[in-house]
């Protein structure tokens, strides 16, 4: 077993290693492209709910609607006490 240690050139374990570098260079690129990609999504869907108009207000109303509801429940369940 030392012996094929011994045999081997100091340069065998580069072969592994440079195939890690480059599975993480691609890894690190397709996480940029992701990343970029995400970033835009958020830029957008911000813009969309600064946009002016009944968007906004849909979602205070649906808000509002979710709140009552959950308070209907909570009064219920504390009335079963």
């Amino acid at each position: 077993m030392e012996s094929e240690t011994k045999t081997d050139t100091p340069a065998d374990w580069l072969g592994p290693l440079e195939e890690k570098v480059h599975a993480t260079v691609e890894r690190l690129q397709a996480l940029q492209v992701e990343n970029a990609a995400l970033r835009q999504r958020i830029e957008d869907l911000e813009e969309r709910l600064a946009a002016p108009g009944d968007s906004g207000a849909g979602w205070e109303e649906e808000r509002r609607e979710i709140r009552e509801r959950v308070e209907r429940l909570t009064r219920t369940l504390e009335g079963l006490d």
